[in-house]
């Protein structure tokens, strides 16, 4: 494959793309982002996490101080410490499936700007995450995706329907198990979030914020909340452990996220020899 030219900017996802199978970000991958973006690649990473998860892991890469993080109900830039979108959900939407869960045994994580709210610690054991009892102390919080996980797929199927049904919701992202009606997987979950939110949303916005074009992008993704992904990038890049109806729609599968894929495309199919880029719009980015 020939080098692309004009590529201005990358959206990564992170599991199961930019992070190793232990969650790792390798030092190779460290040092292809360091080296795209000296030559003035501005390396977004694009997540259905959390706001901190994503900011954890972006300060890790090296990579922008803009993420976007809950499958794109927000862009954050942590530099400025500034949201450039959010898209957070109606509290009576919360709440009602709050109730639904804590009535159905499904534990429930409750994505906010810099906190997580659960309705079980045990289960959800992740730092900054808060134990709620009582839904209506979240009535003034901001909650930007709403997690619902469970041990059987039933209740999971159930909650599935409920939304389709009561609610004006969507299920942007679910595990492997529940997408493939697997009955026997240990884990099962839905990433819930406002009907008009997805990475493709997020992604077209920000690249007009930042005065960029599609065709000026490149993405790289691996799971079903990529798709959208994929649609707002001028070119489309699936890890090799990609969900095989990704790589279908995929301009070219690098190596899997055990093998720096990310870092593997980085390294060897960008053209950064004409540094094309205003130099200094760039440092006005990042400084």
């Amino acid at each position: 494959m020939n080098k692309l030219k004009n590529i201005k900017i990358a959206f990564v996802d992170i599991d199961g793309t930019i992070s190793n199978s232990n969650k790792q970000i390798t030092k190779e991958t460290n040092q292809a982002i360091e080296n795209a973006t000296k030559n003035g690649l501005i390396v977004v990473l694009c997540s259905g996490r959390s706001n901190d998860y994503v900011y954890k892991y972006s300060k890790l890469a090296n990579a922008s101080p803009t993420i976007i993080s809950c499958n794109g109900a927000l862009i954050f830039d942590y530099k400025q410490n500034k949201n450039i979108l959010q898209n957070k959900i109606n509290f009576e939407q919360v709440k009602l499936l709050w109730n639904y869960c804590n009535e159905n045994s499904i534990h429930c994580l409750l994505n906010g700007k810099n906190k997580r709210y659960c309705n079980s610690i045990n289960y959800f054991d992740e730092n900054n995450t808060i134990l709620i009892r009582h839904i209506d102390n979240l009535k003034n919080e901001n909650i930007y995706q709403f997690v619902a996980g469970c041990d059987f797929f039933e209740p999971i199927y159930n909650l599935d329907c409920f939304i389709s049904q009561n609610t004006n919701l969507k299920i942007v992202n679910a595990s492997n198990g529940y997408i493939n009606r697997i009955k026997n997987e240990n884990h099962y979950f839905l990433d819930i979030t406002n009907d008009n939110v997805n990475k493709g949303i997020a992604i077209k916005k920000l690249l007009v914020h930042l005065n960029l074009k599609k065709e000026n992008s490149i993405g790289f993704g691996d799971h079903i909340n990529d798709f959208d992904l994929f649609k707002e990038v001028g070119f489309k890049i699936a890890m090799d452990n990609a969900m095989n109806d990704l790589k279908k729609q995929a301009d070219f599968i690098t190596l899997s996220n055990d093998d720096n894929g990310v870092a593997y495309f980085l390294n060897n199919f960008i053209d950064y020899e004409k540094k094309i880029y205003d130099t200094h719009w760039f440092l006005n980015y990042f400084i």
